[in-house]
């Protein structure tokens, strides 16, 4: 990406999770870069072409991060970073003001960034659950691919039902959630490491 516009870029991303993306302007955005609105409307038509990149930018940065993370990371530590993951995931009750102005304003903009997301998800945790097979952790019949589609669409629909969770804490409920997709899938070896490793399982 150009680097103008891959600037103008990171400062609307900062600025929508600051403040949601219906708050932010055109004009907010020119003026934190110092630069005219003629000059940004030769790399964006309007503030949907703009929302569409910065997701697309997330999108991509978020993925090669994970992959980035877990190819320095043994299968074991990177099950402690699934587990903190979702522990941070279950404090939070509020959805974030971007999430909320993306979904309310931009829905085909959100579908397509929840379906890019899955895809995200799954290639991570596909690469997560081989190199698992291949240390021991998990079973060597397992099967990656509908795995990792299985992982995503629980996960996907404890945050879609998550204001209709009651009598049980979300954080308990994402506890379960994970030590159960865990025992579904490790070695016999493997569920000893956890166990004395993580005190789960």
């Amino acid at each position: 990406m150009e680097e103008q516009k891959e600037q103008i870029v990171k400062i609307a991303l900062e600025q929508f999770k600051r403040y949601g993306i219906k708050s932010v302007s055109i004009d907010d955005i020119c003026r934190q870069m110092s630069m005219s609105k003629k000059t940004f409307y030769q790399y964006f038509p309007g503030k949907e072409e703009l929302v569409a990149e910065v997701l697309n930018y997330m999108n991509l940065n978020t993925c090669a991060m994970a992959q980035n993370m877990m190819r320095s990371k043994s299968a074991l530590q990177c099950i402690r970073m699934l587990i903190d993951m979702h522990q941070k995931a279950s404090e939070v009750h509020k959805q974030p003001p971007f999430q909320y102005d993306l979904q309310k304003y931009y829905p085909q903009l959100y579908k397509e960034h929840v379906k890019n997301i899955h895809a995200g998800t799954k290639q991570v945790l596909m690469q997560h659950l081989q190199q698992g097979i291949d240390e021991g952790v998990y079973r060597t019949n397992l099967d990656v691919e509908t795995c990792a589609v299985m992982y995503t669409i629980i996960q996907q629909a404890f945050i879609r039902n998550e204001d209709d969770i009651h009598s049980v804490s979300p954080k308990r409920l994402m506890r379960f959630m994970m030590e159960s997709f865990l025992r579904s899938i490790v070695s016999e070896e493997g569920e000893k490491q956890i166990k004395e490793k993580y005190n789960i399982l």
